[in-house]
């Protein structure tokens, strides 16, 4: 048979476009994040879960969390609010880097410039500025994140609840101590959200 025919005729009828865009819609469902970056910086930050890969993504941005529930990744609610703009005060704002590793398939967070010039270095992508640390904001109600690392796979993992970090550490995880930390009281967007 001769396949050029084939094509042609598929092309023709639309059924290799359809085949076609069925095959890069499932490589984009195994894709990273797009682009961590958002232009609105207050509100919730939202934790996401891949099964395949057991890796989590935080993100403000709905349109994203949305695409990656509707592409399969578990939504666990969120992990605490970001502001930028806080009842008009002016207080230091410290930028949290999103970094996605292309060998790994990780996402790693970090405030450290340091740290996002030295993993550029190793490959890493910076996907830009992701949320804002608050703990120059100085407020009472603030929540520490903690990043744990694990040695045997290299992933690392954010938390803001003790016992789910302390039960990592039985583990084997390394306690990285805060990593950033988020204004409470934590917005109700919690709990299971279906996508738009």
């Amino acid at each position: 048979m001769n396949t050029h025919i084939t094509h042609k005729k598929l092309f023709k009828n639309g059924l290799l476009f359809g085949a076609l865009l069925l095959g890069l819609g499932l490589l984009i469902k195994e894709a990273t994040p797009a682009k961590a970056v958002t232009a609105n910086f207050n509100g919730p930050v939202y934790r996401l879960y891949n099964p395949n890969s057991g890796e989590h993504v935080y993100t403000m941005g709905l349109s994203e969390k949305n695409n990656l529930v509707h592409l399969g990744w578990g939504y666990e609610g969120v992990l605490g609010t970001s502001y930028y703009t806080m009842n008009d005060q002016n207080y230091g704002k410290i930028p949290v880097y999103r970094l996605y590793s292309k060998n790994s398939g990780e996402h790693l967070y970090t405030t450290s410039n340091y740290e996002v010039n030295q993993l550029k270095n190793y490959g890493w992508v910076n996907e830009g500025i992701v949320f804002y640390d608050a703990s120059h904001y100085g407020s009472r109600q603030a929540i520490g994140i903690i990043r744990l690392y694990n040695p045997n796979s290299g992933q690392h993992f954010y938390t803001n609840n003790s016992e789910e970090a302390a039960s990592l550490i039985k583990l084997g995880w390394n306690d990285e101590y805060t990593a950033f930390v988020f204004s409470s009281p934590l917005p109700p967007q919690s709990g299971s959200v279906s996508p738009d």
